[in-house]
């Protein structure tokens, strides 16, 4: 059968990248899975997202805290105290939750408990809990564990966001909504209970997808599937819902990283918050709300000056404040350029290091 040259610049290619592929896939079957799913993922249906839970569902997983029976050896299932949420983060084992989540230290005889979605049922072993960021990494021992895929591009408002979890102990649930705002700051927690959205080291994502009781530590994850982040607080009142907040997937990667590491996230601590009204007068500047009296700012600081400068980095915002503290090391001075009573003035803090535990 004779070839119409014509044709050669087009067959020739192809039949090279047939090859090419197929000798790919011979040495690297996980390539083929690979593409598949990037060619099925361009193509999802935007008025579903099953594409999306079926990817990231199998990395979420139920978490129960209850009492260990006589010999400490397994769970008394009679005594769950509460119940939340987890995210695989790496087939070995890690999980990652919310440090509000797990026993505190002066509760010996209460174990956590961890269930995946295909019904495996193993105890998890804290590494290391940070609660500024409300973060707590787990050690589990199961089969065929299957890992969250991060999201590598940039979030933005309006995103339409996924969230699964465990909410009231149903089992795992979805709901879905948008990010409604970014950068949100908070402190993590004040204590087991309480937590603050108004100072702190976080960097806060704020949705109004349903996060209840429950959903604590499980994923927001956007229509690919991808995880965005861990769901660590809603805010609500009377005549207030929709507002949950979630911990970026980047903030949880490096916390993990460093309990890995280190056992625990060592950074320095100001012991200030802004307030509300940042810029009193005019002045561009990040505002004093409240001066902690435990923290190395007492004395110093004091609350209505106005931090234009530290370090000779002019501030903007309270975001930049936060980021300057917490990637500074204990023992460190930060220099401060302060207008107080309308006086320009210049403050040093020796930061101190920040309790990582509430307990």
């Amino acid at each position: 059968m004779k070839i119409n040259r014509k044709l050669l610049p087009f067959i020739i290619p192809v039949t090279a990248g047939i090859i090419v592929g197929s000798a790919v896939l011979l040495i690297k079957p996980s390539t083929g899975k690979k593409i598949g799913d990037l060619i099925y993922s361009q193509s999802v249906s935007v008025e579903g997202y099953s594409y999306a839970v079926n990817k990231a569902a199998p990395s979420v997983v139920n978490i129960y805290v209850a009492d260990l029976n006589e010999d400490y050896t397994k769970p008394n299932t009679d005594s769950i105290t509460s119940s939340a949420s987890g995210v695989i983060m790496d087939r070995s084992g890690i999980v990652v939750t919310n440090y509000h989540v797990v026993p505190s230290g002066n509760e010996p005889n209460k174990a956590i408990w961890v269930q995946t979605r295909d019904g495996q049922v193993v105890q998890g072993f804290v590494v290391g809990c940070d609660r500024r960021t409300d973060i707590a990494v787990l050690k589990i021992d199961a089969h065929k564990l299957v890992a969250a895929t991060p999201v590598t591009r940039e979030v933005n408002v309006g995103d339409i966001v996924l969230a699964i979890g465990n909410p009231n102990n149903l089992g795992q649930t979805v709901t879905h909504g948008i990010i409604s705002a970014l950068a949100r700051s908070g402190t993590g927690l004040l204590t087991k209970d309480k937590m603050t959205i108004r100072q702190g080291v976080q960097d806060l994502i704020q949705t109004d997808a349903p996060i209840n009781l429950g959903n604590s530590g499980g994923a927001l994850v956007d229509t690919q599937g991808n995880l965005i982040g861990i769901n660590t607080a809603s805010f609500s009142t009377e005549t207030t819902y929709g507002i949950g907040f979630t911990i970026p997937v980047s903030l949880v990667q490096k916390v993990m990283n460093e309990i890995i590491t280190h056992g625990k996230v060592e950074r320095g601590y100001l012991g200030i918050s802004d307030s509300e009204n940042n810029q009193l007068g005019g002045n561009d500047g990040i505002t004093v709300g409240f001066v902690d009296p435990q923290g190395p700012a007492f004395g110093i600081l004091k609350i209505g000056d106005v931090i234009t400068k530290v370090n000779g980095q002019k501030l903007t915002n309270v975001k930049e404040l936060i980021e300057i503290v917490t990637n500074s090391k204990p023992g460190v001075a930060l220099n401060f350029d302060l207008i107080r009573d309308d006086s320009e003035i210049k403050e040093s803090v020796t930061l101190i290091e920040d309790n990582t535990s509430v307990d």
